[in-house]
């Protein structure tokens, strides 16, 4: 959960990520396993306490969150209180218990009477027509519960576009503790022709494409739209909707939050297809951006402890600015 290194020019997200994960995650399936949730939870304390204490760049990056929630009239009533070290302890705590859930997911021990539904008239819409589609996720709450959706919905097949050179070998991962799961992750640092015909096709059977929108890509690129998060303009990637226009097909938000011991999926009607006329190309992105933009921090706000980025966000001391620029690609 470290974030940019103070002397360093830019600590990518991605970078963060890749130390030690899989073999982590591994380690973590097996104590869950054999200690049970109970155990694992007071285990919990422990091991948060080392990260918060020792992970300034992360602490760091809670605190300025969590202040910009505190400064939205709506994320005061929320936090009630300024955030000072007991509310990033907290925030801290929610993603190890986050964490959990991800195991919980995994090991089959989340079940139908776990989850709540939340406007999925619209999905099963869908379904029902035989349409796939491309589902706009986050790091906002946890998307691993999807995994337990796409096995209750019967049919229901997910492609979940990750950026980590790891997805192989979660892919095994799932397979072991799971050999039916409909879950299939497809690591993706730019997606070429090839990769996009391959989904397309995925789409045109009745499968769906699951991307998040709430990182930059792995890669420099232009191809990101600084939106305004929390009064604050942030960097957020254009891929997912330029995907989208590609695919031609109907594109969905989906959160799950956790609320009162519940798993809440909630999906929200995006767009039946996303156009992306050529010669206003960078403001109709920006404008997609934006709409996307919007949900994302009504959620913050409305639950700003399940929001799992922990690094510097806004790009304050990085170098990338709204000014940079590089060579075009499609990433996502």
């Amino acid at each position: 959960m470290s974030g940019a290194g103070r002397h360093e020019k830019t600590d990518h997200w991605a970078r963060i990520e890749e130390r030690g994960v899989y073999a982590g995650l591994r380690i973590m399936l097996l104590a869950y396993r054999v200690l049970g949730r109970r155990v694992f939870s007071v285990l919990l304390y422990p091991v948060i306490g080392y990260f918060f204490i020792f992970g300034t760049e992360a602490r760091r990056a809670s605190r300025t969150f969590l202040s910009r929630v505190y400064a939205d009239p709506r994320g005061r009533t929320t936090l009630g209180d300024s955030p000072g070290w007991r509310q990033s302890f907290r925030h801290f705590y929610n993603f190890g218990e986050a964490v959990l859930d991800k195991l919980a997911a995994w090991a089959g021990d989340i079940s139908d009477e776990d989850i709540v539904y939340e406007n999925r008239e619209i999905f099963q819409a869908l379904q029902r027509a035989g349409r796939g589609g491309v589902l706009i996720a986050s790091h906002l709450g946890n998307m691993e519960v999807c995994r337990a959706f796409a096995q209750l919905s019967m049919g229901l097949k997910l492609n979940v576009l990750v950026h980590t050179k790891h997805a192989p070998n979660f892919n095994r991962l799932l397979r072991r503790v799971s050999p039916d799961s409909s879950v299939s992750l497809i690591q993706t640092t730019d997606v070429d022709p090839a990769t996009a015909m391959m989904l397309y096709d995925r789409v045109a059977q009745g499968e769906f494409v699951v991307i998040v929108g709430d990182r930059t890509p792995v890669k420099q690129s232009s191809r990101i739209s600084w939106t305004s998060f929390l009064n604050r303009p942030a960097p957020f990637p254009q891929g997912p909707f330029i995907l989208a226009a590609l695919l031609e097909c109907p594109v969905q938000l989906i959160f799950c939050l956790k609320r009162a011991g519940r798993y809440h999926i909630i999906f929200e009607p995006f767009s039946e297809s996303i156009a992306i006329p050529r010669r206003k190309r960078a403001s109709a992105l920006d404008c997609w951006t934006s709409r996307y933009v919007a949900r994302l921090e009504h959620f913050c706000v409305s639950d700003p402890y399940q929001w799992f980025n922990f690094f510097d966000f806004w790009r304050t001391t990085g170098t990338m600015t709204p000014d940079h620029q590089s060579e075009p690609t499609l990433e996502v």
